[in-house]
This record gives C-alpha cells, structure tokens and sequence, in this order.
C-alpha cells in the first residue's frame, strides 16, 4: 500500500504529535508499505535517517503529485491549509485526531471537515472523541518500546521525583513545585527532575528560589531517546501533573514502561494512557498531590503496579501494535 502522512509539523520538532507520525511512518515501512510525510518544518529532505521519504516545505504542486500516488493520505490533526492539496489529489482522506480543537471558527471548521471530508476519524483517546463531535475510532498512541524500557530495579533507584515535558504553564509544573514544598514542610525532604524547556523555564527557576528549594531542584534541560529512558530508569515516581486535558500522554507510557510508578492529574486522556496503572490527583491540587506522594513514600510497595498487568497494557502501545490497528482501517477503506 502507498500511504501519504500529512502532518504540517515533524522531526525535528519533538513533541507528542511528531513522535506519533514517526513512529507510524516507520511501523508502515517495516511492514513493507511505501511511505511519504509531507511537512512544513525545515530540515534536510529526503532524511536519510528514516526508512521513508520526507517532503519538506515543496510547495502545492509537489504535495499534489505526492498524495496523487498515494492509496490513501493520513492527516495528523486537521489542517486547513493542508485540505485543499489532499481534496485536489482524490485520495481517501483519514484524520488522526490527536488534540480538541479551540471554539473558535477555525475549530468548528475543523471539525467540518472531520464530520464530512473525512473517510475515517481516528482520535487518540475516549476523552478526545467525546469532545470532537464526529464519528470516530478510538486508537490510542504508541511509544518507543525498543529505547524506553525497564533496565533498573525500583528499589535501587537513587532519584525521587521527575517531571517530563514542554515547560509551558499547562504542563502543571508550578503545582508540582508547591506540592514539593509542602512535603519539605511536612520534613519529607524530596529532589526533584525536571527534564523539559519552554517559556516557563526561567518562571520555574524563580519559583523554585522563591519556595527555597534551589537545592532540591535540578532542572536537566531537554533529554530524548535513550538518554532520556536512562534518566526515567534512575528515578522512583514520574509525576504528570497536566491542569490542562491532555488528550492522551505518551510520557505516561513511556514512565511505566521504565519502571516508575506514575503519579498523574485526573483529567483528559492520562488515565486512558496509565489503564489503571497510575495513580491520580485532582488536576491543580497542589495539597492532594502532596498528600498522594506522602502515602506513596510511605507505603511504596503498595504503589507499585503488577509487573505482568504493565506489560500486558504496553503490548497493546507498541509501535507495531497501533500501527497494525490504522492499516486495518485504511484496509477498509481501499478496498
């Protein structure tokens, strides 16, 4: 099959959506199916590193004759800009729904073109296909499942907390900061990882000063790939405290496949992405997630979730896996 990616953002951007279409991109290649991404970051094209051709920034004609060839076009999210090249090619169109689209009028034109252009809507979590307002096929994201995996024994692990993520005020970082010093308060003297940059980034170095606790906060800058699973793999807890509805939460996967026990915000699509193997806090409360890490470190073998139920929740976010469950939809699709 020639299947044609559509995603106006890719590597070397590396945020949850770029991942998503690598790791589908890829997954259709090992399979054997040839693959295209059309995107409009920067870089070197083709990329040499990836076992598929990338189109990057080609203008409108190249798209054409790109998505022309193809059996079908998967769009990452919808992109107004992008519709009309993917109309004018007459290739069947499937959206990957990976985030709500604003109340505004571009978002309800998205979830026009999602209600009536689309052949198939597929949407990362239960929670985001509840608010798209669209008929669409829930599959949920893959993770890495050859880098991030469980190398070191909980009970030698040597750093308490880490935080993962884009440093912006959605990411809940602020809240994570006050619950430390409450437990510091309490005389749970807790360090703290936070692994990430964005605008945030001199924010919560202030914050951290101000709350005293410079000492007991190292702020790692941006880590991917191995070494960031080498860093999960020395911590104890990953905390994803997101105040915002993530749509999904692949940094959740990515904590328990290394072996943390993951302590996240109760909203959007987390608990989706832990299946019950997380632990939860209402999304802001700075006191109820110091109260959780305050039982976790006192009863931690209590936390701990079955080895076998991890295992059994990753097998079904390998890149494989979520791969095999899109061709299958473009297989119904293509005849």
């Amino acid at each position: 099959m020639r299947i044609a990616l559509y995603s106006p953002h890719f590597y070397p951007l590396t945020g949850g959506l770029e991942h998503m279409v690598a790791y589908m991109a890829q997954s259709f290649a090992e399979r054997g199916h040839q693959v295209s991404v059309v995107c409009q970051t920067p870089g070197n094209a083709p990329n040499p590193e990836f076992p598929f051709t990338v189109w990057r920034q080609v203008g409108f004609r190249r798209e054409w004759l790109v998505l022309r060839q193809a059996d079908v076009v998967l769009m990452f999210n919808v992109s107004l800009k992008g519709i009309p090249v993917i109309l004018l090619s007459g290739r069947p169109l499937v959206i990957s729904h990976q985030t709500p689209y604003l109340p505004d009028w571009r978002g309800q034109m998205k979830i026009w073109v999602a209600r009536r252009l689309a052949r198939r809507n597929i949407c990362c979590s239960a929670h985001l296909a509840a608010h798209l307002g669209a008929a669409s096929r829930v599959i949920p994201n893959a993770y890495d499942e050859k880098t991030f995996c469980n190398r070191q024994p909980w009970v030698f692990r040597e750093c308490d907390l880490v935080f993962v993520g884009r440093l912006v005020s959605d990411k809940g970082v602020s809240v994570l900061l006050r619950a430390l010093k409450r437990l510091h308060t309490r005389g749970l003297s807790l360090r703290l990882s936070i692994v990430g940059q964005g605008p945030e980034e001199a924010t919560l170095h202030h914050l951290a000063a101000v709350l005293g606790l410079s000492k007991w906060v190292v702020f790692e800058g941006e880590k991917q790939g191995a070494e960031l699973a080498a860093l999960l793999n020395q911590h104890r807890v990953l905390v994803v405290p997101s105040v915002w509805a993530e749509p999904f939460g692949i940094v959740a996967l990515e904590g328990l496949a290394c072996g943390c026990v993951v302590v996240a915000s109760q909203v959007g699509g987390l608990p989706e992405a832990l299946g019950g193997l997380g632990h939860f806090f209402p999304s802001g409360d700075a006191e109820a997630l110091a109260d959780l890490l305050a039982r976790l470190w006192e009863r931690p073998f209590d936390f701990l979730p079955p080895a076998d139920q991890v295992a059994a929740h990753l097998s079904a976010h390998t890149r494989d896996a979520v791969a095999a469950r899109y061709l299958a939809v473009f297989s119904e699709i293509s005849g």
